[in-house]
This record gives C-alpha cells, structure tokens and sequence, in this order.
C-alpha cells in the first residue's frame, strides 16, 4: 500500500483494550492491508503516552463502544499530537453509538462488519492526508444535523439509550445491547429522563419523534 507522498513506512499506532483485539488486528493489518503495525498499546494513559512518544502517522482505535474512557484517549491523542489521524473501528454502529463517536476528534470511521476493503479505503485515505467515514456514519450525522437544536446534553451512554428506550426496547434488553449491568442501565434511564424533562416511556417516545431520532 503506498503511503502518501513519500516511500517512507508511517508510524502506525493500534490503540484497543485488549491484548487479544490488538492481535487479530495486528495480524489483519499485516495481511490484508500491508501496513505493519510500530506500536500498540491499551486505554491506561501512561501507555497512550509513552506509545504518542513515537509520533505516529494513523491512530487506529478498536474499540466495541464509545465508552468514556475510549473517548477520553482519543481526545488524549488529537492533544499530544494534532497531527495524527485518527481511524475508529467499532462494533458501536447504532446512530446514538455514532453520534457519541461524532464528538470526539476524528478523521475516519469504520464498522467491523464493513469489511476489510472498506478497511482499506479508509486507512489508504487517512494516510494520504484525507478523510473516510463509512455510510452509517454519514447517515446518522445527517439525520442528527437535521434535528432541532433544543436537545439538553447528553452523555454518550445516555445517547445510546435514548433510542433503545424510544423504539421499546426493555430497560434489561438494553443494558445487554450496551455491555452493562441493569443497575447501570436504571441509573443512565434515570439521567436521561430527568435531563430531558419527561416520566415515562411514552413521552419518551414522542420527544425522540419530534426530535428525529427515530421514525415514527
């Protein structure tokens, strides 16, 4: 893969929880795409810096949610190094997933289910200097730039709730769908319905409506 204008090899730093995802990554990254992976590292922060000490080129992120502490790293790393490009891979492609993911400081989107070609666009376009987001991602930005701006501020989990909630989905299945426990669900449904100014599910529903967040 030729790596913008110069033959020099970039610095590639993949950034994701777990040993075993920085693996399968590495390993596809090398396969796949040709590219080598120079440094790696989980969320502590003391490894995002020493791991930012290297300068990289493309800040591949792989990460299953917008969780705060992913989102906390990725604005660590636009911070150390505003240079860098940074490329999200995620299994987080609900349009509230997406929309959190919207505010933190990006230059590339992926889901995990796009493809490895899409992989490839995306990381061929960061390196040259450019900018690639899948058509979830597209299409859920869309649809928020086209909601009235009234919305109190939410949180990224309280995002990602609200439309679970809205379209019926039960508090239990939801916190599945978000990898936390029904205590941490109650307490997000909790915030988010006094943030918002409703008592139930039904007005939830309506505001989510009139908001665009889901179809009717």
């Amino acid at each position: 893969m030729p790596y913008g204008n110069g033959n020099a090899e970039p610095v590639i730093y993949l950034l994701a929880q777990h040993a075993l995802d920085r693996a399968a990554y590495r390993a596809l990254l090398a396969a796949e795409l040709g590219c080598r992976v120079t440094v790696e590292s989980g969320l502590a922060p003391t490894s995002v810096w020493a791991a930012m000490r290297t300068n990289p080129a493309l800040v591949i992120v792989a990460a299953d949610s917008p969780q705060p502490p992913v989102c906390d790293v990725v604005h660590m790393v636009a911070r150390l190094r505003p240079e860098a490009r940074i490329l999200i891979v995620t299994d987080a492609t609900r349009p509230g997933q997406i929309e959190a993911w919207s505010r933190c400081p990006l230059h590339g989107y992926v889901g995990k289910d796009d493809g490895v070609d899409e992989l490839r666009t995306a990381v061929r376009a960061l390196l040259d200097g450019r900018e690639h987001y899948s058509a979830a991602f597209a299409d859920a930005l869309t649809r928020a730039a086209a909601r009235p701006r009234n919305m109190p501020q939410l949180s990224p989990r309280e995002t990602e709730l609200l439309p679970l909630l809205a379209r019926g989905v039960t508090l239990r299945d939801a916190a599945g769908q978000m990898g936390v426990s029904y205590k941490t669900a109650d307490g997000y449904r909790s915030s988010l319905l006094r943030k918002l100014g409703v008592h139930d599910r039904v007005q939830l529903a309506r505001l989510a409506i009139r908001q665009r967040i889901i179809d009717p």
